[in-house]
């Protein structure tokens, strides 16, 4: 009897084992869709896509008060310009613009591009996200957004912060998402 209480208990730890690690699984699926064009402040990410899927066009911070939204299907800011790019003159671009802003490694989240009553840093401080990759933002008018996370992929119940390039692919999928849904 003690023998079958055992070797259920190992049983039921094996199921609920493999069924844990399901739970963790990322999408890893690389983006097959529309060819997508995005303007980059920054570093242009590595991303497993072909070129010929994605082309991302460099642009100053300065440009995005201006973009043309015809032009691009959305804009990625990276890290080393996040600090810059929560200053209250581009929050209107944000919170108007028809094509969603993505921010890199962003550990206030969207709060300082959205709200202005505290600097990047200060809300980095507070929030201190360190679970999100990329966190995205889209206007919708009269100051109403919607907002997207993309966390780091977990390996063996540890955030795994080598590997992002399926973390473009998702946010990928969702820039064509929205592209689609301002058609219709």
């Amino acid at each position: 009897m003690k023998k079958n209480l055992k070797i259920l208990s190992v049983f039921i730890v094996l199921i609920l084992s493999l069924l844990g690690c399901s739970s963790l699984k990322t999408n890893t699926e690389v983006y097959r869709g529309n060819k997508l064009n995005i303007a980059v402040v920054g570093d242009t990410p590595k991303i497993n896509e072909d070129k010929s899927i994605i082309n991302f066009k460099k642009i100053s911070l300065e440009d995005i008060n201006h973009i043309d939204s015809k032009s691009y299907d959305a804009v990625i800011i990276s890290k080393n310009y996040l600090s810059q790019a929560a200053n209250e003159k581009y929050k209107d671009t944000y919170l108007n613009s028809s094509i969603p802003f993505f921010f890199v490694e962003s550990k206030a989240s969207i709060l300082p591009f959205v709200d202005n009553a505290l600097t990047y840093e200060q809300y980095a401080d507070r929030v201190n996200n360190k679970q999100d990759y990329i966190t995205g933002l889209l206007g919708t008018g009269k100051s109403k957004y919607k907002t997207w996370q993309y966390g780091y992929n977990i390996t063996n119940n540890k955030i795994d912060r080598t590997n992002v390039k399926n973390i473009y692919s998702q946010v990928f999928k969702t820039i064509e998402k929205i592209k689609i849904e301002k058609r219709s």
